[in-house]
């Protein structure tokens, strides 16, 4: 039995309030992924650690991204919800922005985006279309969708990747 921690990290100033919604929306999409199986995937809030398995910085926007004050040479897409940079391997480092488009998402939106974006952390040798791809569709495929959709459902698939990914520990940026 193995019992993961992934650490959400608030840079953009949320409220109490709305952090335990983010919270209890992003728990209850990993529960989906280790439903039936003897291992865990905790979900809090705090600064991060050299021990978590997935360390997820929240931030206001592209603007200001977390992972560019490091990196700047990182390439974020425009319509990005969430960017997970890998270029300095062996290190993950993923952040998932608070607005776009103008406005907040809906917390279920952020958990899913917070999943998604752990599938690209998780695999850090991988391209990102690897997960892009993995449901056979090419960006808006699998969970990529779920960026603007708090009901897409995760495929069986994706659960498999996910835990999967989680067995290996990667370096998080903190």
């Amino acid at each position: 039995m193995s019992k993961y921690i992934v650490k959400l990290v608030d840079r953009a100033d949320f409220s109490t309030a709305d952090e335990h919604s983010i919270e209890v929306a992003t728990q209850k999409r990993f529960d989906e992924v280790f439903n039936g199986t003897s291992d865990t995937a905790d979900v809090s809030w705090g600064s991060g650690d050299a021990n978590d398995n997935l360390v997820v910085h929240f931030v206001p926007d592209r603007d200001h991204s977390y992972i560019k004050q490091k990196w700047p040479q990182a390439n974020i897409a425009l319509e990005a919800g969430g960017h997970t940079y890998t270029g300095a391997r062996p290190m993950s480092a993923t952040e998932v922005y608070r607005k776009r488009d103008g406005g907040d998402f809906h917390f279920g939106s952020y958990a899913a985006t917070v999943v998604h974006e752990a599938m690209h952390n998780l695999y850090p040798y991988k391209g990102s279309d690897f997960v892009h791809q993995q449901d056979g569709g090419g960006a808006a495929a699998g969970l990529a969708a779920a960026t603007y959709s708090r009901h897409t459902a995760l495929t069986q698939h994706n659960k498999e990747l996910l835990r999967t990914g989680f067995a290996t520990k990667n370096p998080q940026y903190l």
